[in-house]
């Protein structure tokens, strides 16, 4: 990349807390895990209202996260959990920031979804949205608050764009959706040198669920 653009991306992300990163992943892959959130969401369902003895919400995803009720989302999916922590050094060279992954998130929204107003916990101190793949015939913006001007910015991605954020420190959402369905990805960061630095979320791995913590002086 060119350093001017670098130097630009990392003074825009110092100066108003987020940065849109085009093309991070590219269209086959995005497409990939797009299709992936689909066959996923899907099959859960089917082991959900089939074998329910059987079923997780901590391993296999869910459907009742109050955020996004009805939607389906999973915490730390080995695939994404994957491309986190792959993704790491490009994030911290487009944020000037060195990161500490700490857990994937990531959600199959539905039409009437909506994404209430927001700032997140420290584990998602640095956050990403990738967009993955979407059915509509509409790009879905999310909203991000600029600190400076407090301005509502709406941010259209598509599929393998992601923006990054400080999610502790901007408000970000999305309003009611109208198209069939919308795939994204949250990748969260720590900031390595700051005052949270939980690697993993807490967990003794990566792929595992949050409920999988290490114990006090492991």
């Amino acid at each position: 990349m060119d350093e001017q653009i670098l130097s630009d991306m990392q003074i825009h992300f110092a100066e108003h807390k987020y940065v849109i990163i085009r093309n991070f992943i590219n269209t086959d892959t995005a497409y990939l895990l797009y299709k992936y959130a689909i066959t996923q969401a899907q099959s859960t369902e089917f082991k959900k209202a089939n074998d329910k003895e059987k079923y997780s919400p901590e391993w296999d995803g869910r459907f009742d996260d109050p955020q996004s009720l009805g939607d389906y989302s999973r915490y730390g999916d080995p695939i994404m959990d994957t491309l986190l922590n792959e993704s790491t050094g490009n994030v911290s060279l487009f944020t000037g920031t060195k990161l500490t992954p700490t857990y994937s998130y990531w959600r199959l929204y539905e039409k009437g979804s909506e994404l209430k107003r927001h700032k997140d916990r420290p584990s998602c101190e640095i956050s990403t949205t990738l967009c993955l793949g979407y059915n509509s015939d509409y790009n879905w913006p999310i909203y991000v608050e600029n600190p400076n001007t407090r301005n509502e910015v709406p941010v259209e991605l598509e599929p393998g764009d992601m923006i990054i954020y400080r999610g502790c420190d901007i408000d970000h959402w999305r309003e009611k959706f109208k198209g069939l369905n919308h795939a994204q990805v949250f990748l969260h960061y720590n900031d390595a040198d700051g005052p949270f630095n939980f690697k993993y979320d807490g967990r003794q791995r990566l792929g595992i669920p949050f409920e999988y913590k290490k114990t006090v002086g492991e």
